[in-house]
């Protein structure tokens, strides 16, 4: 009787419904979340910028984060970004930027809840190895880890005596492939600790692709800030909730605040390099 009774207690505790419980939580003051990078194509050396404002919201909330207009964005001084008419809060570089600089900062003048502010946010140009090749491949299937299909394989070779970072966006068909789930966690974000100067060769697909699908992958350069800034956000949003999860913990930016009535901001922004390169399933 005591196993017996022993088992059903197990089985009650980890049987049981999960409880959602709200907590009241003071919304405190609004601050700006800025999501912002300015990239640079390997082709033609130029770069353009695009930043998104908005207002933090309360934690509850059940609408769409207010957007920021009527902005004044500027690239080094010296570019300043437009807002986009038909997108609120949105805004891009009109002219093409040069890489003649090794760092570039970012500045903005807002208004959030009555209030004006200013803030910065400096990163790193870093350049991004070229993809010497891509090509694809049949693999059968693998159960439980791997359909039945082709796959897409890229090779490059990484720096040598450089620490190097990488984004790796995958577009399938004009539509982006990863999604941020625990399965594709860290395979959007790479880095070369284990491979620095080696040649790589790797997949770039988690799904299977068929005849006719095509493929298009950008590859891009971060700097070690805006890598552990990824993932934090990902670990964050995949590993702490759930029984036996570590707790949340802050999320910091690179984005100050010059003001003393204003936080820094909530978000990033980064400086990138990319490379593309698209391969089409023939039969």
């Amino acid at each position: 009787m005591k196993k017996a009774s022993l088992y059903s207690l197990i089985l009650i505790l980890f049987t049981s419904c999960e409880t959602v419980v709200e907590v009241d939580l003071n919304e405190g003051e609004k601050n700006l979340v800025v999501e912002s990078y300015l990239e640079f194509s390997s082709k033609t050396n130029k770069g353009h910028a695009h930043v998104y404002l908005s207002e933090s919201s309360e934690f509850y909330g059940k609408t769409s984060p207010k957007a920021v207009s009527n902005a004044v964005v500027t690239i080094n001084d010296t570019y300043t970004l437009v807002e986009v008419q038909d997108s609120l809060g949105y805004f891009v570089s009109q002219d093409s930027i040069p890489v003649g600089a090794s760092e570039f900062e970012l500045k903005i003048s807002a208004t959030i809840d009555g209030k004006e502010g200013e803030w910065s946010a400096k990163d790193t140009y870093t350049e991004i190895p070229s993809i010497d090749s891509i090509y694809y491949v049949y693999e059968p299937a693998s159960p439980p880890f791997q359909d039945e299909g082709y796959y897409a394989k890229i090779m490059l070779v990484d720096p040598i005596e450089v620490a190097n970072f990488y984004h790796l966006d995958v577009f399938i068909n004009d539509s982006l492939s990863f999604e941020l789930n625990g399965g594709t966690k860290r395979s959007s974000i790479l880095r070369d600790e284990y491979t620095n100067g080696s040649a790589l060769d790797f997949e770039v697909n988690d799904e299977p692709l068929k005849y006719g699908d095509h493929l298009k992958v950008r590859f891009s350069s971060l700097t070690e800030e805006v890598y552990f800034y990824y993932f934090n956000l990902y670990t964050l949003l995949t590993e702490t909730s759930g029984i036996g999860s570590p707790p949340p913990f802050p999320l910091y930016g690179n984005v100050v605040s010059n003001n003393t009535n204003f936080n820094n901001a909530l978000g990033n922004f980064q400086v990138r390099s990319f490379v593309e390169s698209e391969i089409t399933i023939q039969k």
